[in-house]
């Protein structure tokens, strides 16, 4: 052998400098030196110089002459040691080593390795050994090797390898052209190919490097040829791997159709193609024996990717029952060491099949595996995915084209084949998939479908009306049928409930939903699997892959929502060909309704994607990147990100966005890269790790060990992509088989003991140090706050109280920072959170509250340090960037290195102080290892602010969507039909399949009812809900277009009624969900009768639906408990809230804002509504009002905020001027007199649609006054056995009305309010309260601690006058609340008035003012009009309220001329000139300002003894009960007395109206008052 000398560099790549040379020759004289020129004089005269990548790498750092050959061990290692296990010296392109800066020791290693070669070399066949020299001898990696030991080419190379590789390849292949255009690809395949171990693959780097080794590989081993050779006879023939693999003798044939073996030989002549399988049809069996042929023939790899995980694992399950252990699967059910393993037989060429999802696609582990295999194909289970036209699209199925496309390119080749597959698919299905991959891969799909349906299955259809007798039948049938039996249903709770049911009626039955545990599902599985038990309850996620053929019996107790999930699951029965089964659906229309509020429940809409889109703007604002949680990004949406399955539908809209070109997802892990390793070999860094005293156990010391000697193997690098990718995080996790925060560790610990470099690879935005620093006071204080409060057994926190506490102490807070607090805990395990509702959550501590508050303050010490080490950073830079970068390290060492430190702190505590101070937003946090916390790296690509995801965007969604509704409606005609003709079933069935989509809708659908079909609702309801509605009404319901909508609704015109179905016209036609709309009311009473109302009228759950007054709404946002005393400025403040951006954005963001009785807005209510459009992209607001009708403008009211939603904001006016409550005459009279207000929006008169005539009746009175007694006598001349109502203008004068109609003997009821208190504040309400309180344990109050709360009320206050209002106020709850809670019933009480509970009843006559008997209505209405002013359009207005409260019967007692002009509409006018005497006996109800509350507050005990309605004596200025003085009248009221005294009236007698508690300020402490009412006769004169 000639003398030779073995080099290597170490190389900075970044610098493309060298740092080191290392050589030694063939004689073993040694070199190590740094001096470039001492390393050349060292080579020097050597004809020969080896390097392992030396032609393309080291070559290029040093200058020789041009006669020396260059002899690279790299590039000839993969053709001498071809087979499993390689060489030891080798991994992929890499020689290994354990120390990472000697190139002397990888110059010993190589020149090790070239002495392997040479003797590989001389163990090779001849011939063989001559077909590699032909090939290679003239290319330049390979000639110094072939030089040094003199070979040469010789002889015809094509005859060689086709005589040697006889029956190893395909003998009519292409090989003179290959070896022309590829003969180093066909080296490396040729090489492949002489191994006899099929797990032997070709390594990456090749792939890499000669992306056409692939190409070749196929072409020789994994193309049949037409003539059928030798080897593609017994190779590539799949019947003969049917028998040797699966051992089956045929393919399945369907009515004679070979569907199967055409698919299979499809695949195995590589076409891509398009298989529809019926369930049970052998899907699986199609895709894996092909998969498994180019395993063994090309040691190829089979990408299956399936929607599904633990179907993945039932197919690799299943192969190894057959001894078949070349498939895997890779998600996120298995454990580390699991993955590590998967990924092992991956890696290595043991796996030929590997299932993944869809979201394994984007993990960069997944991407590695992928680029170092050969790739046999892609194949896509489900691939109606693809299509918004299927029953099932999802849209990360659009990534995989865009997938496969890129990695392909990455590879450097054409294409990668596809297989799609799927149970059912229409035309239209089917044409979207092939234009799917034609578009994207350029590829055309084959198609492989069969028209043959399943003989042996039966299908029947039973109508169960009403839908409770479901239950009686499907048992019936069960007990009747007696054999393995699925039943579906379409709710996961169902499950459960319809399995129990069963057992408890004698039948083993189990339950299987998805949202089960694991564990639980495949156990549930197996048991039925093996006949344990009889009954399988499930949703739609049972069945796929489940191998069961004696199933006889399918039950849909809930009908599938298409026809295409019918047919899968009733195809899960008779999986055995020669076994008849039978397919029941127990049909009602309800099944249909359970999909549409399902479908609409799941949607996810234009507008949330907008939201999504928004978030992702507000978290790039100052950067293009960011890296979050799919939880904060909802919760900076404003969703609702306590919602089941949020992540999914956050990744959804993230995946439109990105579909569409708005952002780009990335690949995210932290990286550790081999540059930042201190230690000079392994054995420094293992001597390091030993004696380490920061790990705290020999399992962490070998876990250390173990990612270093990782991280060292990545030193030789030839390409620095496979550097970011074997270095990161994720990465080590997963071939090392260990968690990644394992990984994170122990590099931590590492980079303490300096045996890796500490990066500055964390990056803090900070605006304002100040800022950061005061967000963190403010969130100390609050802490300390909360801790407080927690005991270690857990506590029931009610999120208002406790921030209103906390604002009494001065705390700056919000429930928001309250909700921020709690959810930090839960995320760090401190505490369990139990969301009992909006306001209330169970806080239970995982440790003592002692360690929670040392952890906590250790956390908030660090914190307050890292804060102020970044500001001071901040503050001494030259450009004050907001950008600090930083390390953990650097951190953790410079606080326990400070003066005055409090605690010692590990790395953990640095990273929780961080996590903690992103959380409350003192500083954005980017980078490091914190991106393991966050889960999601976007990128932002669109720049434009105001750019929006469009309709156009949305239309493959939307397409899906709307086909979703109307496969709803489809299978609903299937069932019918069924019921009415089997045979027209079947066929309608057929063609709905095999037809043009729009030919089968034309054939079976009439033009009226393809509109129905349409709509996300059964037609039966929709005729139900909209019907009877008028021209107009249908028409404001219709409007789904115009941004705003203001209807000017006149009086009587069914404003509720269209407030209501355009609720319900929302949530079910127009993409409406609860959480997304809000509305608000101005009382609680109209609030809870639209909740009624729409309850009613959609028969399904509304409880997420906010419908709310104004000042409910805002004690939300700030956080506190709605009280009258705090009313007058909570609105402004709410407001300023919602622009400061400190309220939950969940609470705020809506999609539609309804605004009952709009005119009654006031500037800051306006200013709210105006606040809320601003904070919502495209909010829109639906206004309902009458400005005829805004008589409140003495608290700040005005309709010109409701006329500014037209004029300001455009919105589309309507005007409803049809009177269905009033008789002609009435509309008549109030036509008339309405036209004398000024600035009407309405110039239409209102029109009436009664048909029975009216009465109105005009009394003219000369008298100045005291005509009241006239009003009664005509009530009591005309009045009959009907609604009927006295209004005055004054409470007194109605107080007077009550006192006349009492002593006239008619029944009679006040609506009355409560002036100066809360309902809570009643005493029976109180009593009630406390009776609850003391006897639950939990926040629900349950349904016997209620009925026993109420039972002790009747019974303590069994003589009280109220008690009829109180237990009307109680069942009032009690019939709107199904879950009472005690803060709910708390609310309810604060923000209810006592006249919401006064109902009208028939004979019984109402007396109210005007103004409270707005919104109501009576068949007789007698107004009593002292003095009445119509000076100002206000008084007009009042004056119009009154009139239109009355259905047939008007009658106007006035005593001015006011009133003459509407003589001429009056059915009837009269004079009267009476002058009335003085009444005998008026009532005055006194309220807290008439009574010295002082007085009260020594005399509880007397007090709480006293009932509502009892006597009281009257003497001088007190109240008298059993000679006890109990009540004490005010300065202002004992002047009122002496007043009524001059006025000809002594107090006679008082009543007790309320026991009320009164809260005193000064002392902190509540007091038993009570408010009577004062009756004063006529003082009998003495003369």
């Amino acid at each position: 052998m000639l003398d030779l000398v073995f080099i290597d560099l170490e190389v900075n790549p970044q610098e493309k400098k060298v740092l080191d040379f290392g050589a030694i020759k063939s004689n073993g004289v040694k070199l190590h030196t740094s001096q470039k020129k001492e390393f050349e004089n060292f080579i020097e005269g050597f004809e020969y110089i080896c390097g392992h990548n030396i032609c393309h790498h080291d070559a290029n750092y040093f200058d020789v002459s041009t006669d020396v050959r260059f002899i690279d061990t790299l590039y000839i290692s993969p053709l001498l040691f071809p087979e499993r296990p390689y060489h030891n010296l080798l991994k992929n392109d890499k020689i290994q080593s354990d120390d990472l800066s000697n190139p002397l020791n990888d110059a010993i290693k190589t020149k090790e390795l070239f002495y392997d070669e040479i003797n590989a070399l001389q163990q090779l066949d001849k011939t063989y050994l001559q077909i590699l020299v032909n090939l290679l001898y003239d290319k330049p990696e390979f000639n110094g090797f072939f030089n040094y030991i003199q070979l040469k080419p010789c002889g015809d190379t094509v005859r060689l390898i086709s005589t040697f590789f006889e029956k190893k390849i395909c003998s009519n292949a292409p090989l003179e052209k290959m070896v022309g255009y590829a003969p180093i690809e066909v080296a490396y395949a040729l090489a492949i190919i002489s191994t006899n171990d099929k797990t032997s693959i070709i390594p990456r780097w090749v792939h890499h490097q000669f992306p056409l080794v692939e190409r070749v590989l196929k072409r020789l081993r994994g193309t049949p040829c037409d003539d059928r050779c030798l080897y593609c006879s017994e190779f590539l023939n799949p019947q003969k791997h049917l028998k040797r693999i699966f051992g089956f003798e045929s393919f399945r044939r369907y009515n004679g159709e070979p569907l199967q073996e055409n698919a299979v030989n499809a695949a195995v002549n590589n076409k891509s193609l398009l298989a529809i399988f019926p369930t049970g049809g052998g899907k699986s069996l199609t895709f894996q024996l092909p998969a498994l042929i180019a395993g063994i023939t090309e040691r190829a790899l089979t990408v299956v990717i399936s929607p599904l995980q633990s179907l993945m694992k039932d197919q690799v399950d299943n192969l190894e029952k057959k001894g078949i252990v070349d498939a895997v699967t890779i998600n996120g059910l298995l454990s580390p060491l699991e993955r590590q393993n998967a990924i092992e037989k991956v890696e290595s060429g043991v796996a030929s099949i590997l299932y993944i999802s869809p979201e394994s696609l984007r993990n960069k582990t997944i991407e590695n595996l992928l680029l170092s295999r050969q790739i046999a194909r892609f194949v896509i289970d489900e691939a109606h995915c693809f299509s918004a036209w299927g029953q099932d699209f999802r849209v990360d199925y659009l990534y995989i084209g865009k997938y496969i496309r890129e990695l392909a390119e990455k590879k450097g080749i054409k294409n990668i084949p596809v297989s799609c597959f799927t149970a059912t698919a229409k035309q239209k299905v089917v044409s979207d998939i092939k234009d799917y991959f034609k578009d994207n891969l350029g590829v055309e799909l084959e198609l492989y479908a069969s028209n043959a349906s399943r003989t042996n299955l039966r299908y029947q259809v039973r109508l169960v009306e009403p839908e409770s007798r479901k239950y009686l039948e499907l048992r019936e049938l069960i007990k009747t049928k007696d054999c393995p039996t699925i039943v579906y249903v379409s709710r996961t709770k169902q499950t459960v409930k319809l399995s129990d049911q069963l057992k408890n009626d004698g039948i083993l039955a189990l339950p299987f939903n998805g949202k089960m545990d694991p564990k639980a599902k495949q156990s549930h599985q197996d048991d039925f699997i093996n006949d344990t038990v009889q009954v399988m309850v499930a949703t739609s996620a049972f069945g796929m892959g489940v191998d069961k053929a004696n199933v006889k019996l399918v039950v849909h107790y809930d009908i599938s929502d298409s026809l295409e999930n019918y047919v899968q699951e009733a195809g899960r029965a008779g999986r055995d060909p020669n076994l008849e089964a039978e397919c029941y659906v127990l049909y009602s229309d309800n099944d249909l309704d359970k999909h549409f509020i399902l479908n609409n429940s799941t949607r996810i809409s234009c507008a949330e994607i907008n939201q999504i889109w928004r978030a992702i703007k507000n978290m790039t604002k100052n950067r293009k990147s960011v890296c979050s949680s799919a939880l904060e990004i909802a919760r900076t949406a404003g969703w609702n990100y306590e919602v089941i399955d949020v992540e999914t539908r956050v990744k959804t809209a993230l995946q439109a966005l990105e579909n569409a070109g708005f952002i780009q997802r990335g690949k995210n892990s932290p990286h550790v890269y081999a540059t930042s390793i201190l230690a000079k070999n392994y054995e420094e860094a293992a001597s390091k790790i030993d004696a380490s005293k920061l790990f705290l156990s020999i399992e962490e010391k070998t876990r250390a060990k173990r990612v270093i000697k990782s991280l060292i193997s990545c030193k030789h690098i030839t390409r620095e992509d496979t550097e970011a990718a074997e270095s990161r995080v994720d990465y080590l996790a997963d071939i090392l088989g260990v968690t990644k925060e394992e990984v994170v560790d122990v590099v931590q610990i590492m980079r303490q003991e300096k045996i890796l470099k500490d990066d500055r690879d964390i990056s803090a935005f900070i605006e304002s140090t100040r800022k950061s620093q005061e967000v963190l006071a403010a969130f100390q204080k609050l802490i300390m706050f909360i801790l407080n409060k927690l005991t270690d057994d857990g506590i029931l926190l009610n999120l208002k109280l406790l921030n209103e506490e906390a604002e009494k102490l001065s705390i700056k807070t919000n429930v928001k920072n309250i909700k921020t607090i709690l959810l930090f805990w839960k995320s760090k395990s401190y505490v369990r959170l139990n969301q009992e509702n909006q306001d209330l959550v169970e806080v239970i501590p995982q440790m003592t509250i002692d360690e929670l508050k040392n952890k906590q303050m250790k956390i908030l010490s660090v914190s307050n340090f890292i804060v102020e080490f970044l500001s001071q950073r901040f503050e001494s830079s030259q450009k004050k960037e907001p950008l600090i970068l930083f390390s953990i390290i650097e951190l953790l060492e410079s606080y326990n290195n400070g003066l005055f430190v409090e605690y010692h702190a590990e790395v953990h505590d640095i990273e929780e102080a961080l996590l903690f101070l992103a959380k409350i937003n003192s500083m954005k946090l980017e980078g490091g290892f914190l991106v393991l916390y966050m889960g999601l790296n976007i990128n932002r690509i669109k720049e434009n602010g105001r750019l929006q995801y469009t309709k156009e965007d949305y239309r493959k969604l939307d397409e899906f969507y709307r086909h979703k509704i109307e496969q709803i409606h489809i299978v609903g005609e299937f069932a019918n039909m069924m019921v009415r003709d089997y045979n027209a079933a079947i066929t309608f069935v057929n063609d709905y399949f095999f037809m043009d989509y729009k030919r089968f809708l034309s054939k079976y659908f009439t033009q009226e009812r393809l509109v129905q079909i349409g709509r996300n609702i059964t037609p039966k309801k929709y005729d139900k809900l909209f019907k009877s509605l008028s021209t107009l009404q249908k028409e404001i319901i219709d409007d789904d277009l115009s941004p705003h909508i203001v209807i000017s609704a006149g009086p009587g015109s069914g404003k509720t009624r269209v407030l209501v179905h355009k609720l319900a016209s929302l949530l079910l036609l127009e993409d409406i969900k609860c959480e997304q709309l809000l509305m608000l009311t101005f009382s609680r009473a109209a609030a809870i009768e639209f909740k009624v109302r729409l309850r009613s009228l959609l028969e399904n759950d509304i409880s997420f639906l906010e419908i709310k007054t104004f000042h409910s709404y805002c004690f939300d946002l700030i956080g506190r408990m709605g009280k009258i005393e705090d009313v007058k400025d909570v609105i402004p403040q709410a407001t300023k809230m919602i622009l400061d951006k400190e309220v939950e954005p969940n609470r705020i963001i809506k999609k539609v804002l309804v605004i009952d009785e709009a005119q009654d807005m006031t500037e800051e209510e306006f200013h709210l509504v105006e606040a809320l459009m601003e904070s919502n992209d495209n909010l829109r607001v639906i206004a309902v009002g009458d400005d005829d009708q805004n008589i409140y403008q003495f608290r700040g009211s005005s309709s010109d905020y409701f006329q500014r939603l037209i004029t300001k904001y455009n919105a589309k006016a309507y005007n409803l001027l049809e009177n269905y409550r009033s008789s002609e005459e009435i509309v008549a009279f109030a036509n008339k007199f309405v036209t004398s207000i000024q600035n009407r929006m309405k110039s239409e008169p209102i029109v009436s649609r009664q048909q029975a005539n009216g009465t109105v009746m005009l009394t003219k009175h000369s008298c100045a006054g005291g005509f009241e007694v006239a009003v009664i006598n005509d009530l009591k001349a005309n009045y009959r056995d009907d609604t009927c109502a006295v209004l005055t203008s004054t409470n007194h004068e109605s107080l007077v009305i009550l006192g006349i109609l009492k002593r006239n003997g008619i029944k009679c009821k006040l609506i009355q309010s409560n002036d100066g208190f809360n309902l809570s504040d009643i005493t029976e309400l109180r009593f009630f309260t406390e009776m609850i309180r003391q006897n639950i344990c939990s926040p629900k109050i349950s349904k016997e601690v209620w009925e026993g709360a109420k039972r002790a009320l009747n019974e303590q206050y069994s003589q009280s006058a109220c008690l009829r209002l109180i237990n009307d106020i109680v069942n009032t709850f009690d019939s709107n609340y199904e879950e009472k809670y005690m803060s709910d019933f708390t609310l309810f009480l604060n923000e209810s008035s006592i006249d919401d509970f006064i109902k009208t009843e028939k004979s019984t006559v109402m007396v109210s003012t005007i103004h409270k008997a707005k919104g109501r209505e009576f068949d007789q209405v007698y107004m009593y009009l002292n003095s009445p002013s119509i000076s100002s359009d206000e008084e007009r207005r009042k004056l119009y309220v009154g009139f239109t409260r009355a259905k047939r019967f008007l009658s106007v007692h006035y005593n001015t001329t006011a009133l003459d002009d509407l003589q001429s509409v009056a059915t009837e006018f009269r004079i009267d000139n009476t002058q009335y005497d003085s009444l005998e006996e008026i009532v005055v109800s006194l309220t807290h300002r008439d009574v010295n509350l002082t007085f009260f507050k020594d005399k509880k005990a007397l007090i709480t003894r006293l009932r509502s309605g009892m006597t009281l004596d009257i003497s001088a200025d007190y109240l008298m009960k059993d000679n006890h003085k109990i009540l004490k009248f005010s300065k202002a009221f004992s002047d009122k007395l002496m007043e009524y005294q001059k006025m000809g009236y002594v107090p006679s007698k008082a009543k007790i109206r309320f026991v009320v508690w009164w809260y005193c300020k000064e002392d902190d402490r509540e007091y038993a008052i009570f408010l009577p009412a004062l009756y004063f006769g006529k003082k009998v004169r003495t003369d």
